[in-house]
């Protein structure tokens, strides 16, 4: 552990380069062009050998470094999108940092390294479909035996209830009129979508605690003195386990049918991609939370009752998983806010993004030199999908 750590305080000044400069020039998703081409040429130096636009994503990429064919695997998963306007109020510059400082520390022990050492450029996580689904699919992580990655979070846990999400659009097709002169010939697509509002508002009441439904009107007409005749929304449902999601979409396409059936309208719903339930093989989250707190983590405390989701929970469902919260932001911090950001480019960021490194390496070398270990994880994955 010492000398894991000792690697990555060597190459500090590299890792937070990685995370200013990318939190200085924020970019949403599928527009991080600067930011994966910064990472690319990074990892290019450090000698590892990149494939870009993986899954034929146009800012994903797959950097891999290999000592011995005969080993196992250890893929450490890098965002760094950000949210419009906002910049980066989610800390994502923390997590492409932590990938590549402990990628570059572990490529610098190589003789004690047997396998290899791969930082998967995963873009777009903020917005749908699912990137890592799609990289799934593609096969990309098809050669990986365990996946890590870290978030900054306002407390140090792993074990975090990430939620299944269903995103989706729903159009509304009405009949355009003379708003003034001949109303009564108009129906209003916008009508449609607020009666579906309104309805799903009074579903929140009977639904489970951990369930979330959040929307917003994406297009509600084109002037005032016109009857719309177009009108989409845009929402997301979450909850602990895909299946009750999926039950919650089926009783709001009702409450999307009963505005259409009052207001004389059509819809349509487009589903823009599910993001899974996170499931953490719990060998490898107590190396993670171990480390964390030898490392100087902060705010070391059990996950909160509440999260959000990650498009890593579907990558946690194809091969042995585990993520690491950091605390960087006092506790109750809300998440995608201004103190988010300010934290993330600062000192209690490059902390969080340094922790982050070094318990990833070290809980990356257990798994490259305990065979016990990395079967242990295997088993247990089998187990969560059994």
């Amino acid at each position: 552990m010492n000398e894991v750590f000792s690697q990555v305080d060597s190459i500090k000044e590299k890792v937070l380069k990685v995370s200013d400069f990318i939190h200085k020039n924020p970019e949403v998703g599928h527009k991080e062009f600067v930011s994966s081409k910064f990472l690319i040429d990074a990892l290019k130096k450090e000698g590892f050998t990149v494939e870009t636009e993986v899954a034929n994503l146009s800012t994903a990429f797959k950097a891999v470094y290999t000592n011995n064919l005969a080993g196992p695997t250890i893929a450490f998963c890098a965002e760094y999108d950000a949210l419009p306007e906002i910049g980066h109020a989610c800390g994502h510059n923390l997590i492409a940092a932590s990938a590549f400082g402990a990628a570059v520390a572990l490529k610098n022990m190589e003789e004690k390294i047997p396998g290899r050492i791969i930082v998967m450029g995963t873009p777009a996580e903020e917005v749908s479909p699912p990137v890592k689904g799609k990289m799934i699919e593609e096969g990309a992580f098809s050669d990986v035996d365990v996946a890590l990655i870290i978030h900054g979070t306002d407390r140090t846990a792993v074990g975090m209830n990430r939620l299944a999400v269903d995103a989706m659009e729903i159009t509304y097709k009405g009949k355009t009129s003379h708003a003034a002169a001949s109303p009564d010939r108009g129906r209003s697509a916008l009508d449609g979508a607020l009666l579906a509002m309104h309805a799903i508002e009074m579903l929140r009441e009977h639904v489970r605690q951990d369930a979330r439904i959040h929307g917003i009107i994406k297009q509600g007409g084109e002037a005032p003195n016109i009857v719309p005749g177009k009108a989409s929304l845009h929402y997301m449902v979450r909850a602990l386990d895909s299946d009750y999601v999926d039950h919650l979409v089926e009783r709001m396409n009702k409450c999307f049918e009963a505005g259409a059936l009052a207001t004389e309208t059509e819809f349509s719903i487009e589903h823009l991609g599910k993001i899974d339930n996170a499931q953490y093989v719990k060998s490898v989250s107590d190396r993670l939370i171990k480390y964390a707190e030898e490392a100087g983590a902060v705010q070391v405390m059990d996950p909160a009752p509440t999260t959000a989701s990650t498009d890593f929970g579907n990558l946690s469902h194809a091969i042995p998983s585990a993520e690491l919260s950091v605390g960087f932001v006092p506790v109750g911090t809300a998440g995608h806010s201004i103190d988010y950001r300010e934290a993330a480019g600062k000192k209690p960021g490059h902390h969080a993004a340094l922790v982050g490194a070094k318990a990833m390496a070290a809980a990356a070398y257990d798994l490259f030199t305990d065979p016990k270990l990395l079967e242990k994880a295997k088993a247990e994955f089998e187990a969560l999908n059994q």
